[in-house]
């Protein structure tokens, strides 16, 4: 049985959200693919999502039969516009992909006011939201299921891996019946590489680091060196064969440790944002306009600049850990937005975030110092959006 709550990591990861139940994949993405397929929506029924997001989003969309569609983001908080919602027809949205950006929770509110007299399933991307809360409650119990990743950038890394957390116990039978038949099992060398770019990362990966590192991880990954985030079939929109996949064991040994010490992971990244919201203003560049953000634990801070590409490419020779994504409406640069839905135009604000926003660190790599030398770089070097 994969039901996470079989295993020691899973224990510790429904007893943190409650959830009724959960399960654990390769990949974040599989857990949004597995539960959109449990749900039984009709073949070509629309899921929305922002037009802000990573292309593995609405590439599990369609890998489960269904169509992606696209709701521009507001741009203070870089998540679903609830007010764009009402002007849209709605009559085949079958769900609502929610995500939390770097973070930042969603207004659930009014996205739920929307929602539930269409009877519009909720389902929550929390991928950079782990220990996000809204009026005390954790992101990721709202929607019907949940799904976060454990790749290597997230708010903790499993090496790569995903979960999967279903709040309804019906959703939940339908998803351990898909997984009992069709669920494959990561080879014993998938393993061993896994093992090997997690003690890679954590001797080679700091701040001073992570964005050469980061260049060199994607071409290996393009090469077939390395187990990268996407592959070139995800790229062009095409399955790959061992999509649907468990969690690999060792990715589970590394998610204990990690659980482990969730607790100072989130008090140190709710730090970090509230020094950097607090200081940013004082070197030119506008904070978050989002009441309270500065009592969330963020995945990273984002940041308006009118010189992203610039101050990237500079980051990279400096040594400063300077995040660029999201780089397109669909991360990543490069990726097909035509092949998942996405034509040019479609959500303006994401687009214009996509060309400004930079995110800086808040993991427990990043400490005081690391981020003096990030708000420093960009005092030197990048320019505020006026």
């Amino acid at each position: 049985m994969n039901r996470i709550v079989d295993s020691s990591f899973g224990g510790r990861i429904n007893a943190f959200f409650g959830s009724r139940c959960a399960f654990l994949f390769a990949k974040g993405r599989v857990g949004l693919y597995a539960g959109l397929r449990a749900m039984g929506l009709p073949l070509g029924a629309k899921v929305l999502m922002p037009g802000y997001t990573c292309m593995v989003v609405p590439s599990a969309v369609q890998y489960a039969g269904l169509m992606p569609g696209y709701v521009d983001i507001d741009p203070n908080t870089y998540n679903i516009n609830p007010a764009l919602l009402h002007s849209l027809d709605a009559s085949d949205v079958a769900a609502l992909i929610v995500q939390h950006t770097y973070g930042i929770p969603c207004d659930m509110a009014a996205i739920q006011a929307w929602a539930a007299p269409r009877n519009i399933a909720i389902i929550e991307d929390c991928c950079h939201s782990f220990g996000s809360k809204i009026d005390g409650r954790l992101c990721g119990t709202f929607g019907q299921f949940a799904f976060m990743s454990g790749q290597w950038n997230k708010p903790f890394s499993t090496g790569l891996g995903g979960m999967l957390l279903v709040n309804d116990p019906t959703l939940a039978e339908a998803v351990e019946q898909l997984v009992e038949k069709e669920l494959k099992q990561p080879h014993s060398k998938t393993n061993l590489i896994l093992r090997c770019q997690i003690a890679a990362y954590d001797l080679l990966v700091r701040p001073s680091t992570a964005m050469l590192l980061t260049l060199i991880y994607r071409a290996l990954n393009r090469l077939g060196v390395v187990k990268g985030s996407s592959s070139t079939q995800e790229l062009r929109g095409e399955m790959p064969s061992d999509y649907f996949t468990a969690m690999a064991p060792c990715q589970i040994r590394r998610g204990l440790r990690e659980i482990a010490r969730i607790d100072e992971n989130i008090r140190h990244r709710t730090e970090l944002t509230a020094f950097y919201h607090g200081e940013l203003p004082k070197i030119g560049f506008t904070p978050l306009d989002v009441p309270g953000i500065e009592r969330q634990p963020l995945l990273r801070y984002p940041v308006r600049v009118a010189n992203k590409a610039e101050i990237v490419k500079l980051a990279v020779r400096k040594g400063v850990e300077i995040g660029s994504w999201f780089e397109c409406p669909l991360h990543p640069e490069g990726t097909r937005q035509e092949d998942f839905g996405y034509r040019s135009g479609m959500c303006p604000e994401s687009e214009r975030a996509a060309r400004e926003v930079v995110n800086l660190p808040t993991h427990l790599k990043a400490g005081a110092q690391t981020a003096k030398k990030v708000l420093e770089f960009l005092r030197r070097y990048a320019e505020p959006v006026k």
